[in-house]
């Protein structure tokens, strides 16, 4: 009996956490980059910037887990065996900002999402999605 209730409040808490975070609006996510046209649809790299405007730390290790990149109204997720190492951070304190960069080859993006022409592209988070870029992929010549 005492599993059981271990169980049940240990999901419980974990469902408030989930709850707190999904209404938390701390998080912003802002995409950056000069570059407007890409060459080749496999080397599509740009800047962003996350920033804490709330009261509390945020966890970095959890902010880049749980991204995921927006093509053209399409989500796609993080690809969990391409992700990089983020022990550089051990918290994100309240009020600050992470510039940082990233690369398409770190998300589950099929090639033939990436076609030549005009593409809309966004950053998105559990609870929070950045400013819309637009990028152009250059035809293969």
């Amino acid at each position: 009996m005492k599993t059981v209730a271990t169980i049940f409040l240990l999901a419980t808490v974990l469902s408030m956490m989930e709850t707190a975070r999904a209404g938390d609006n701390s998080l912003e996510l802002i995409l950056m980059d000069e570059r407007v046209v890409f060459a080749t649809a496999t080397n599509i790299s740009m800047e962003m910037i996350f920033r804490n405007v709330g009261e509390t730390d945020l966890s970095p290790a959890g902010l880049l887990a749980g991204r995921s990149i927006v093509l053209d109204g399409k989500e796609f997720k993080t690809d969990p065996k391409g992700g990089r190492s983020l022990n550089i951070l051990l918290a994100f304190q309240p009020k600050s900002a992470w510039r940082t960069h990233i690369s398409f080859s770190e998300f589950l993006i099929p090639a033939e999402a990436l076609t030549p022409g005009r593409h809309s592209i966004a950053l998105r988070d559990m609870n929070a999605e950045s400013n819309p870029l637009t990028i152009f992929i250059e035809p293969r010549k």
